[in-house]
């Protein structure tokens, strides 16, 4: 950890604070070297002009990134993983009490009871990805059912949901796709197409100094007892490293170059995709975690339960006030270990006006615990967390009820902060989506545009079923069918179950035409309508 005072640990974790204060512009940028600068968002920017294939040439500035990261911001990003576990070090911490007086030190892990509530509700459910167009070369059902099986065959479900939780941590995280050549993953001869989720305190993803910041390289690194190693990927290769050593002098090498052609890496780390393989998803635009601006609330939360816990272990330990005599010494050792403290005076002043003589007492003398207060501060103090962070607190007593018994715009109410948070991560996630399709229509060789593509974030909200129905008999007659079933959130597409309801009642229709028909053709081969007369004028049998 960085040798400063940690008094305000949320300050530290937050980003954005220039190190090099002389030297930063009216944009929050400070410049570590000619080439290289850090935003106020703590967001890696190179020139543009020297470009993502030159930068081989320029190794030093990818090591004097990779050591600004190391030693300023990872020590942000692990202390955000330990609360985020429940190691709060500001409670862990502290100073131990004197005189071996009670010292609680609990942590009330709000942290991962954020990101759990938050993460759960973003991509509970798997956001589902179509491809939708108006060109007549490409076949969508076809692209839709490939989208499909790669992404059942990568576990999207569970790798997006990481990738989510990991930002919410962290603020940002990574998705790296990279290339499997073997013969169990090829398909029709081609390397198969993986993904991962890469956290930030290892992965770097520096961007060109223009107006559209595009991703120009990453750097994944570790950091070994006397040297760095790791990897320079751009969309072109991947660059294996190492150092010399872990001193600023130690000089980076490429180790993965071809013998035979020692300017160029093996030809299995070369790559030809079209944009960066490591793709960022920032949690908002100023890349803050989920409790980034809660920590100091969370360790005040903390500090106070602590107090409590310290109050009821004294409780169980009162001293023993005995006033009006004093205690031999042999009175003294039998009660050492019980918290006795003797009060009595030198002259026998304490005097029964009654009797006329010494009135010795004895009661035990417990502290005031405040707890009402403590309970209020503690109340709104946790109030305050999930107010900040955006987060509905589904432990409120008034979520208790059950959701048939709250209207619905009630339940909008109560969600909108967070759905309006929600709405900005899946605005992210979409631009990062476009990104990995990208990559992987030109791996397959598809003639489809990213920009067809739809995504639906299907976020868990809690409906009345049972007003939404009341709506849609109300509107019955009123308007059309598609517009009365968008009132009920359990249906997605309201135009598709128009057509299953006109297949349904085409079906029900010719069902009761064909019982119909068999009903007459069976009494008719009972001789019903035989077209027999029954009397003399010729009258058939009905």
């Amino acid at each position: 950890m960085l040798d400063r005072d940690l008094k305000n640990m949320q300050d530290f974790v937050l980003s954005g604070e220039p190190l090099l204060r002389d030297a930063h512009n009216n944009d929050g940028q400070s410049a570590l070297s000619d080439n290289v600068t850090i935003t106020d968002d703590d967001v890696f920017l190179y020139r543009k002009d020297i470009g993502e294939a030159n930068i081989i040439d320029h190794l030093d500035d990818v090591k004097r990134i990779m050591n600004y990261h190391d030693s300023y911001l990872a020590d942000k990003y692990k202390i955000k993983h330990d609360y985020y576990i429940g190691r709060h070090h500001k409670i862990t911490n502290r100073p131990n009490k004197p005189l071996n007086k009670p010292d609680n030190r609990l942590a009330f892990n709000l942290p991962k009871k954020l990101v759990s509530t938050f993460n759960g509700y973003f991509s509970g459910d798997p956001v589902i990805i179509k491809h939708q167009s108006n060109n007549d070369s490409t076949n969508d059902n076809k692209l839709n059912d490939k989208i499909k099986t790669w992404l059942n065959q990568n576990d999207y479900g569970d790798v997006f949901s990481e990738w989510s939780k990991q930002a919410d941590i962290y603020g940002r995280a990574y998705l790296y796709l990279y290339e499997v050549n073997s013969a169990q993953d090829s398909v029709d001869g081609q390397s198969e197409l993986k993904m991962a989720v890469c956290s930030p305190r290892d992965t770097i993803v520096v961007y060109d100094d223009s107006v559209e910041r595009k991703p120009m390289f990453a750097i994944r690194y570790s950091t070994g007892v006397a040297h760095k190693y790791g990897e320079l990927i751009t969309k072109n290769a991947v660059f294996e490293f190492d150092t010399e050593d872990i001193a600023e002098s130690g000089a980076l090498k490429i180790t993965n170059t071809d013998p035979k052609d020692p300017a160029h890496v093996i030809k299995s780390d070369m790559l030809n995709f079209p944009v960066l393989p490591v793709i960022e998803l920032a949690e908002d635009s100023d890349r803050a975690g989920l409790f980034d601006d809660s920590i100091n609330l969370i360790d005040a939360i903390d500090n106070v339960m602590s107090a409590k816990g310290n109050d009821n272990d004294t409780f169980n330990e009162s001293y023993l006030v005995v006033t009006g005599d004093k205690l031999d010494s042999k009175q003294i050792e039998m009660l050492q270990d019980s918290h006795v403290i003797n009060i009595y005076p030198k002259k026998k002043t304490a005097v029964d006006m009654n009797k006329g003589n010494i009135t010795p007492t004895a009661t035990f003398l417990s502290p005031d615990p405040h707890d009402d207060a403590k309970e209020n501060f503690l109340n709104r103090a946790i109030d305050m967390v999930y107010q900040t962070s955006q987060v509905v607190n589904l432990n409120d007593s008034s979520f208790g009820m059950s959701a048939q018994s709250i209207s619905g715009v009630a339940l909008l109410q109560r969600y909108q902060p967070m759905q309006a948070r929600a709405r900005v991560k899946s605005h992210k996630m979409d631009k990062a989506l476009r990104q990995m399709f990208t990559i992987l229509f030109k791996q397959w060789s598809e003639n489809a545009n990213p920009n067809d593509l739809t995504f639906d974030h299907k976020q868990s909200i809690p409906h009345n079923v049972l007003e939404e129905a009341q709506t849609v008999q109300t509107l019955d007659g009123q308007v059309s069918d598609a517009t009365k079933l968008g009132f009920l959130s359990r249906i997605d597409d309201p135009n598709a179950e128009v057509e299953r309801l006109k297949e349904e009642n085409k079906e029900a229709a010719n069902d009761t035409k064909g019982n119909v028909y068999k009903y007459v053709t069976d009494q008719q081969k009972a001789g019903v309508e035989s077209g027999i007369s029954d009397n003399s004028t010729g009258t058939s049998k009905n």
